[in-house]
């Protein structure tokens, strides 16, 4: 591959499809987007940009629009839903920025996505909307895309298409997703109906037996940015996200103090089963590569999972440089290779958050919260140095 540059094919133009699109077609390939909506999904809210995930936006060449719209927490704050009072806080901003040399961010979903795409189109990008694409075959020289019986030849086939890949279904033997007992509401409110507390620039998770409230808010929207949480035995839904009945997001939610106004002034909420699958030993076969939810799917308890859709697009797109001069299916087994540990322990983490904010009632959840506030108060920076790990990363060079 030596010098020469690919024509690739990328099934998929969420945040990790066009990140990838923006990295390849900045070194020089040809690169088509099928995305089979007709337009590029404005559906969301809020996204959480941690660190490792804006070093990638960084590379490449977002960050000033980023900036426009999005805008830096000042803390974490972690808080006892059963009596509305805090539990220990997570310092971000300045502190944040001279640990990792880099902001903790939130945007609006649709505000991300504009901004990749749009750069993407600038590039040169190709992008086929409104058609569902397949990948028909692959093998060390070539892969085949196939859309509407019409078959289109690349150099390279990426599946960036989510957590009910295709792709993943079609070259890889794993099993398919499956629902991992967690269920999250997203909503969002105008900040001019919510009580002043709510549009301070902080995060808070409000903490209660078998679920959680993630609130910020995004000022650029003057919206109040709402993920609600919780255990459940099943997902009988065949989307993966749904419009939702309020009452049954009040009714589970009733209990948790301070948001009771909060809860009145819900409009409208989908709500999406959380699943996971056994991660595929190799991401790649021949000349067909995964990535984001279509290969490590994780539950969001790390504000992970745009994040590390990022870090797999800067990744892919540094092996895939033609300067390294190594023959594709190498690459795309070198890309597989790097970052596959680092996602497994991505998602082992996430779990671990996820049991941590669900402790049901008892002296375990009021040890780990009494543990948490005494660490907060002793050693104010000793929660955050804990993920360092996560938010100091650094891409392949």
């Amino acid at each position: 591959m030596s010098g020469s540059y690919l024509k690739i094919g990328i099934l998929g133009g969420g945040i990790g499809g066009l990140s990838l699109s923006i990295s390849l077609k900045k070194i020089g390939h040809q690169v088509t987007v099928f995305e089979q909506s007709r337009t590029i999904s404005t559906f969301g809210a809020g996204v959480q940009l941690s660190p490792n995930g804006l070093r990638a936006l960084n590379k490449l060449g977002v960050k000033a629009q980023i900036n426009h719209f999005a805008y830096s927490p000042e803390r974490i704050v972690l808080i006892n839903g059963q009596n509305n009072k805090q539990i220990s806080e997570i310092k971000l901003g300045g502190s944040a920025f001279k640990r990792y040399q880099a902001n903790f961010l939130q945007i609006h979903r649709s505000d991300l996505i504009k901004i990749l795409y749009d750069t993407a189109v600038d590039l040169g990008v190709e992008f086929n909307f409104g058609n569902v694409a397949v990948i028909e075959s692959t093998d060390e020289n070539r892969s085949i895309i196939c859309v509407n019986k019409r078959n289109f030849e690349f150099d390279v086939a990426i599946g960036a298409d989510g957590v009910h890949s295709n792709s993943r279904e079609s070259f890889f033997k794993v099993s398919k997703p499956r629902f991992l007992g967690q269920v999250a509401y997203r909503t969002t409110v105008p900040l001019e109906k919510v009580e002043r507390d709510f549009c301070i620039p902080e995060v808070k998770i409000f903490l209660g037996p078998g679920r959680h409230i993630v609130l910020y808010p995004l000022l650029s929207r003057s919206l109040l940015n709402m993920v609600f949480c919780q255990d459940v035995p099943q997902w009988s839904s065949e989307g993966w996200s749904v419009p939702a009945d309020i009452s049954e997001l009040v009714q589970n939610f009733k209990n948790f103090k301070g948001i009771d106004k909060l809860l009145n002034e819900i409009g409208s909420v989908h709500k999406w089963g959380l699943f996971g699958h056994n991660n595929p030993t190799r991401w790649n076969l021949g000349t067909v590569a995964l990535l984001g939810d279509a290969c490590h799917p994780m539950l969001p308890y790390l504000a992970q999972g745009a994040n590390q859709a990022l870090e797999d697009a800067l990744s892919l797109g540094y092996f895939l440089s033609p300067n390294l001069g190594i023959p594709i299916p190498k690459a795309l087994d070198e890309y597989s290779k790097n970052r596959r540990d680092r996602v497994v322990k991505v998602q082992k983490a996430s779990l671990r958050n996820a049991k941590l904010y669900h402790l049901t009632r008892g002296p375990v959840r009021f040890s780990s919260h009494l543990g948490l506030k005494l660490i907060s108060s002793v050693a104010p920076n000793f929660l955050l140095s804990q993920l360092d790990w996560l938010y100091s990363y650094n891409f392949p060079r």
